[in-house]
């Protein structure tokens, strides 16, 4: 077994990087991925909830500079550690929506402030590790393998809580939050990397946070802010909140059809994640980027005409979770190679402050135009900017390659 890890994850014997994977795993053991939403709705009304989505989705974004900066200043391996837990509790509040609504909002503002408090930190611990050990060129074939097991455990959650719903629909969240648990007692096992921290400070605080900014918008990046945000953005709205569900709905899919929808698509993307590395050399940045740009924004768009076609939702959710999939491990390895190791949970962070704002808003838009009926219009617009980013980052590349700049790897 050992033999068979290490030739698949050559960085498997570094101790932090195995418990990485392991966290990543139990992270992602998401049994209710395709079906939360309708359990919701057993006891609320989408536009009910929707608020209440904006509302955690708000309090999320105001954590998620700070949660980087905190990381960065009392330690990463200690954020990952409340976060699972509170991924955990919030977890077991949803189930008690069922006896008063107000859970609903009190377990998603848990489970979303859990999502800020890991985002950047689990991904600068295991990047300053390979750090620590002169192996950084190794951290698009850690941070893309990563994301194909997590992707894996959804899969084989998502088929396990389409059958746990026909027998209760409480029992896809109870595996959830017990499978929370034992993550956070995996993220317990972690070791703080040797790198460069401050002792916590308000000041200091505030000068990480701005450095985060800084790192998004500087000369060498602020071309690409755009083009990065939209595509992350977009799939970070699709994965993480009531758009997903709803689409996978307006194919026809239901309560336990829609979590084995959610577990194909997925396999799909962890086996495209898992390959990461391969495509970089073949494609480069350059390509690689405006391809995933591309098929996005036909996964959208395709979706925006088309409804009640349960072959063709198929093929939707492979457009887009594919292209999420790998824009988010390839955004990280970028975005990791440009920042200080002390700045590098802020920079992270940062990004996904920036991808998750437009969020509050659309998610009450959404609901309301799902009731209304003109849902399509929505998932045009998505569409549209997902090819807006393509033609962006495709002249901003060329215009900084034609300069000899080089704001980006080409290749590894």
């Amino acid at each position: 077994m050992q033999a068979f890890l290490a030739a698949r994850f050559p960085t498997y014997g570094e101790r932090n990087i195995k418990w990485f994977y392991v966290v990543s795993v139990f992270a992602d053991a998401w049994f209710q991925a395709g079906n939360w939403l309708m359990f919701t709705l057993l006891f609320m009304s989408l536009g009910h909830f929707a608020v209440y989505e904006a509302i955690s989705f708000a309090i999320g974004i105001l954590l998620e500079i700070p949660s980087g900066a905190i990381a960065d200043l009392i330690g990463r391996k200690r954020t990952v550690v409340i976060g699972m837990w509170m991924q955990a509790v919030g977890s077991g509040l949803f189930i008690l929506g069922a006896l008063d609504p107000i859970f609903f909002l009190w377990g998603n503002i848990l489970i979303i402030a859990a999502f800020s408090l890991r985002s950047g930190s689990l991904e600068a611990l295991a990047y300053d590790t390979l750090a620590e050990h002169k192996k950084t060129e190794l951290y698009d074939d850690v941070i893309g393998k990563a994301k194909s097991l997590g992707m894996l455990t959804v899969v084989v959650a998502g088929l396990l809580g389409g059958i746990a719903w026909t027998f209760s629909v409480y029992a896809p969240w109870v595996l959830t939050a017990v499978f929370f648990v034992f993550g956070a007692l995996a993220a317990h096992r972690l070791r703080e990397p040797d790198i460069d921290s401050e002792t916590f400070s308000w000041g200091a605080f505030a000068a990480q946070t701005k450095r985060g900014f800084h790192y998004l918008f500087n000369s060498s990046f602020r071309k690409y802010t755009f083009s990065l945000a939209v595509i992350t953005g977009s799939y970070y709205a699709w994965l993480a909140g009531v758009i997903r569900p709803q689409m996978g709905a307006d194919f026809g899919y239901g309560g336990d059809s829609i979590n084995y929808l959610v577990a194909v698509s997925t396999l799909a993307g962890a086996v495209a994640a898992y390959f990461l590395r391969s495509m970089r050399k073949r494609l480069g940045d350059l390509w690689g980027f405006v391809t995933l740009l591309a098929v996005a924004g036909a996964g959208w768009l395709l979706a925006s005409v088309v409804f009640g076609q349960p072959a063709v939702g198929l093929l939707v959710f492979l457009m887009i979770t594919m292209t999420g999939a790998l824009s988010q491990a390839w955004t990280s390895v970028i975005l990791n190679a440009h920042v200080h190791s002390k700045d590098r949970a802020t920079a992270i962070s940062t990004l996904s402050f920036l991808v998750q704002v437009p969020y509050v808003v659309t998610v009450i838009l959404f609901a309301a135009m799902v009731e209304s009926g003109s849902v399509g219009i929505f998932y045009a617009v998505a569409g549209g900017l997902l090819l807006a980013g393509m033609v962006s980052y495709y002249f901003a590349e060329r215009s900084d390659t034609k300069k000899g700049a080089g704001a980006l790897p080409q290749k590894p």
